[in-house]
């Protein structure tokens, strides 16, 4: 059945907000992640509940809720058309977004169907559903949410992920199958509809923040990697513009300890330019490999996202930077060769401030989507200062869980 409404703007014209539909936002402070429900309240029951319960203080998260008494689904505006400014706003500001929605499915088959540009976090989303023992197909061409148009896939990397929930999914999340608003505004909330929740949860990927609260002094947030070829990549921040010195913000890779292991290193200058180099600690000793030679389109603000790739094969360290929300290049800035350290170790990110940096401590550094890019699978051990300490084993090894350092 067509929409009634085109867009929100002419739902918005022709009905009240408070009597018959509802918005409601939740912004979570540093999360650049959402979780949105733009069919809510009765129109597709139960996804705004997920929605808030998938957010709730982790990522911010969005609802457009029906409350009309009968009727709600006259409330629904297709994902490609839905242009609710605060929605709109949130999704942009987003590097990724999970868009939750419902569609009836086979009756009594409680089922998730995944879409969306964003494949890869979808197949994270999928793997951590199968993994709690919900059946995950992928969408049929209907509500496979593949339009870049549609809200879900307007983030900062132009890709987002649509979790589609059968109705007997749905169902299953309240006592009784019980759907009604009485029930879904009454709180109750079954086993399924927790480890649903804890499930996708889990798949929140890559968040790290480092406190800097002194100058010259390192940090690190490291994972075990069992091969000596390597190639990671993360976006990272600061806070700040750098003063009297610069913000160093690295990848390490082949890390055997704090005093040997190889970096790929972006400076944040005071005069907002960016510098990056490759770097080698051996026996304690840094050294500079090899400087890009060209970083002239990259520019630092306070709280504005580079991505860093950092790639070792073999002998060869090579390395890419680019500005969150633009395009990767297609060729490395900066490549070298060296054979200091040939032996597996850690990956991970590390900051320091310089040591003439005047900047009012602390400086918080951000980090999010780390990931090693070669397709291995991830266990995870224990936590140690603060990060997730994972052992590579077979998909993408990541720092898994949203994570504050103080160090």
């Amino acid at each position: 059945m067509a929409d009634l409404y085109a867009s929100y703007t002419a739902l918005a014209a022709a009905q009240t907000e408070g009597v018959d539909y509802e918005r409601r936002s939740v912004p979570v402070t540093g999360s650049r992640w959402c979780s949105i429900a733009i069919h809510g309240g009765g129109i597709e029951p139960g996804t705004g509940e997920v929605a808030r319960a998938v957010g709730a203080s982790l990522m911010s998260h969005y609802e457009f809720a029906g409350i009309k008494a009968a009727n709600n689904g006259d409330l629904h505006v297709t994902s490609t058309n839905f242009d609710e400014p605060t929605a709109q706003a949130l999704v942009t500001g987003s590097l990724r977004c999970l868009s939750f929605h419902g569609y009836t499915g086979v009756a009594g088959l409680a089922e998730t169907s995944l879409g969306g540009l964003d494949t890869a976090m979808g197949a994270r989303v999928g793997a951590a559903l199968q993994a709690a023992g919900f059946r995950v197909i992928s969408a049929a061409q209907e509500i496979s949410g593949s339009d870049p148009a549609n809200i879900a896939n307007k983030t900062t990397i132009s890709a987002g992920v649509q979790i589609e929930m059968s109705n007997a999914l749905r169902a299953s999340f309240f006592p009784n199958g019980d759907l009604s608003r009485t029930m879904r505004d009454s709180g109750q909330r079954t086993a399924a509809f927790n480890t649903y929740v804890a499930a996708i949860r889990s798949a929140y990927a890559g968040q790290a923040r480092m406190s800097c609260g002194s100058i010259n002094v390192s940090r690190w947030a490291t994972v075990p990697w069992a091969a000596a070829d390597t190639d990671i990549v993360c976006a990272m921040a600061t806070d700040a513009l750098a003063a009297g010195g610069p913000h160093f913000l690295h990848l390490a890779a082949r890390f055997a300890d704090t005093n040997n292991c190889y970096l790929a290193r972006l400076a944040f200058n005071t005069d907002q330019t960016i510098t990056l180099t490759l770097r080698k600690r051996v026996a304690g000793t840094e050294t500079l490999i090899a400087t890009a030679a060209d970083t002239s389109t990259l520019t630092h603000a306070a709280g504005r996202f580079f991505w860093l790739r950092f790639q070792v094969t073999g002998t060869t360290l090579q390395a890419k930077a680019w500005q969150d929300g633009t395009p990767e290049p297609g060729a490395w800035t900066v490549t070298a060769t060296d054979t200091s350290i040939t032996q597996a170790g850690q990956v991970g990110p590390r900051t320091i401030l310089s040591a003439t940096n005047t900047n009012t401590l602390p400086v918080t550094a951000s980090f999010e989507g780390f990931q090693q890019i070669s397709p291995q699978t991830l266990t995870v051990t224990r936590s140690v200062n603060g990060v997730v300490k994972a052992q590579s084993a077979g998909a993408d090894v990541r720092l898994t869980t949203p994570t504050t350092l103080a160090l």
